[in-house]
Parts: C-alpha cells; structure tokens; sequence
C-alpha cells in the first residue's frame, strides 16, 4: 500500500529564497520599472529577495496570490524555485483562476495532473501554457469568456 505525505494544514509556507514571481516570468510594473519575460524587476536579488522589501507596492508585490503558499497539500516539489513554474490565482471577470505560468520551464504532467485535479475537485478554472499553445479548463462562462480572448492560442 502507497502512502502520501502531505505537509501540516498549520504550516505556514513562505517564499524563502523563491524569487521566480520577480524575475521576469511575468509582466507588471513596479514603481515605474516595467518587468516582463526577459526583464525580471528592478528590485529582485535573485534567490535571495526583494532589495526594498519593506517599501514594496500593495499591487502587484504584497498582493501577489502564489497558489504554492495558499493551496494546502500542493507537493514541495511544485515550489517555483523547484518547477520553474508559477501558479497563482487571479480574477478574470469576478471568476477565480489558477493561472499556470511557465518560468521558464512548461509544467511537468506531473504538476499539471496534480493542479487539474485540484480544480476539477474544487470546481474551478484554470489556464495554462505548453510551449506557445495555451490550455484551458472550467466553468462554461469562463470557456466562453477565454474562447473570446485575443490572447488564448489554443
């Protein structure tokens, strides 16, 4: 019989010396210094942290949704430092989504089976990108609203 080791509902995860949110793997602007894939923003020591902690914005920094901190159980191995994958929550629309970023790595089947099954039990949205094709799974409103978008490849 297999047995799985799921970490404490009481442990409180935290970033630690993860910087993948800050290095460029997503877009947003911080006091006026643009990031995006390629330039990570102004402010990251990689691996180490932010070099204004303390006087970092509310949006995008200290209201960033890192689903690996927030999501119970989601294996340490899924870490973005570890996966080089971010996943995150975000609104689209007043619908919740878990947004499946690459950094620079595609998600592993590994990853991607763990999360779908995640939202499949918890019934919600998720988008997701393999390569330069994007992917996604929900509610019939949020496939619609995704069908639509100018962004969604797939």
């Amino acid at each position: 019989m297999t047995t799985i080791d799921l970490p404490l509902l009481s442990n409180k995860r935290e970033c630690g010396t993860c910087t993948k949110c800050c290095e460029g793997w997503l877009a947003a602007d911080i006091r006026g210094y643009p990031m995006f894939p390629g330039k990570p923003c102004f402010f990251v020591e990689q691996g180490v942290g932010c070099k204004d902690y303390e006087n970092r914005p509310k949006s995008p920094c200290q209201n960033f949704d890192c689903s690996w901190i927030k999501i119970p159980g989601m294996p340490e191995e899924f870490k973005p430092e570890f996966s080089n994958v971010i996943i995150s929550e975000k609104d689209l629309k007043g619908m919740k989504v878990i947004s499946v970023n690459k950094a620079p790595d595609n998600p592993s089947p590994q990853l991607l089976s763990w999360i779908i099954n995640y939202v499949l039990l918890n019934r919600g949205n998720i988008v997701w990108m393999v390569d330069d094709k994007t992917y996604f799974f929900g509610s019939q409103e949020f496939c619609e609203e995704m069908k639509k978008s100018k962004h969604v490849k797939g």
